[in-house]
């Protein structure tokens, strides 16, 4: 006899994009007595509607508040053989992200699959020209959102897939770099599904700079993409010029541009262009030099980023220093400055800061910041409203780490 409980689940199961039945579910698991798989559910609800910088999101990165997860949850949950969690297997709080060896894998299970889970977001370990014909017919795909087709695919594989008549809800889009080519890349601009796509992360083979981000740009009605992830694509100034000036990038909100060797540069070319909606701009090991800081910090589209990602790049206190000061002004509430050599200098210009004064989370882990850094932190009249303060791996004494937890209390991490 099924139960309340149960009911709820098959609800969820026949609207999978419904929130207020998985809300609804995650009251009924409280009830039966399951009160941290409840919060979990709603703390995940409530995430997947907030921007990274969201203080919901800095508590979660902080403490792990619907992100950490009882692995029982998932592992007494049986897959056909082919078949695996993904490695961030919930979605919304729920079982919805799934690893297939190929295609064939998923189609031979997807019946199974969908009946038993809200599965939404489909990772293809490899994907061959023997099997794509079948899963583009396969009709669950139409209950996929995200797709990440680990290896990268070959044109011909790509060209069928994107076709296919049932991929009428995804928007999310992931492409690995081994079998991605430029031909590759022409043939996801070309697909049906691509038009529809508002996330777009695609990496190159290595043997060819920036395919993805040249045609993106030559597009004359490119999708609506809100997240850009090119990390990874041997990117350069002429190619984040042609981007930066492109209509590819006018929804764009959030910018991952990791991973390549752009230097001051590609961030004068990065500055020129207008991004009107960009508010969160990932730059982990860039190598963009003191010199490429400071044409960011002048961009026209700097005092409306709300997270910036720095970490990595072996920048010193002067880049700091330009953050602190920057001549357009800064609405930052995410500044991730990890392993690179911030210093006392550093740190203190920071925590001097009046532009700083909205930040939520502060990253300057393994940043060589001392005991003067760490009390200029300590006692700033601008950093009230941090949430998450990280200077794990640098060398703060005792007093100087008691300074800091009496004015932070739990939210520093050393």
């Amino acid at each position: 006899m099924m139960t309340d409980r149960d009911i709820l689940y098959r609800a969820v199961l026949d609207a999978p994009d419904d929130d207020t039945l998985r809300l609804v579910y995650a009251d009924a698991l409280e009830e039966s007595g399951e009160p941290q798989r409840a919060a979990f559910v709603r703390a995940q609800v409530e995430l997947s509607r907030a921007p990274e910088y969201d203080p919901l999101w800095v508590e979660a990165r902080a403490r792990g508040t619907g992100r950490t997860f009882d692995p029982r949850w998932v592992l007494d949950l049986g897959l056909p053989d082919g078949l695996d969690w993904a490695r961030d297997p919930f979605r919304r709080g729920l079982p919805g992200a799934v690893q297939a060896r190929d295609g064939t894998a998923f189609v031979a299970h997807a019946a199974d699959l969908f009946a038993r889970f809200p599965v939404e977001a489909l990772e293809l370990a490899v994907l061959r020209v023997a099997d794509v014909h079948e899963l583009a017919e396969c009709r669950w795909l139409g209950r996929i959102t995200a797709l990440t087709l680990a290896q990268g695919a070959s044109a011909q594989v790509v060209e069928r897939l994107l076709a296919s008549p049932h991929l009428t809800r995804l928007t999310e889009l992931r492409v690995g770099p081994e079998l991605t080519t430029p031909a590759t890349v022409r043939a996801l601009a070309r697909g049906r599904a691509f038009a529809r796509l508002t996330a777009l992360a695609v990496r190159s083979d290595g043997r060819v700079t920036g395919p993805m981000a040249a045609q993106l740009a030559q597009l004359a009605r490119p999708p609506a993409l809100t997240k850009l992830d090119l990390s990874g694509n041997r990117l350069g100034a002429p190619d984040l010029t042609a981007l930066g000036a492109s209509p590819a990038v006018t929804a764009v909100e959030d910018l991952d541009l990791s991973d390549n060797n752009l230097g001051a540069a590609g961030l004068a070319g990065l500055a020129g262009g207008t991004f009107p909606n960009l508010r969160a701009l990932h730059l982990l090991r860039t190598r963009p030099h003191e010199d490429g800081v400071a044409h960011l910090v002048g961009a026209a589209f700097f005092p409306a980023l709300r997270s910036l990602s720095l970490g990595g790049n072996n920048l010193g206190p002067p880049a700091a220093i330009q953050l602190a000061n920057p001549p357009r002004g800064a609405g930052l509430r995410v500044l991730d400055l990890r392993e690179n050599r911030v210093g006392d200098r550093g740190a203190a210009a920071l925590a001097g800061s009046s532009h700083l004064a909205g930040l939520l989370q502060l990253d300057l882990a393994e940043s060589r910041v001392g005991d003067a850094g760490a009390k200029a932190l300590a006692d700033s009249p601008h950093l009230r409203g941090l949430l998450y303060l990280n200077l794990f791996g640098n060398a703060i004494g005792p007093k100087a780490a008691d300074r800091l937890r009496a004015r932070f209390g739990d939210r520093v991490f050393l």
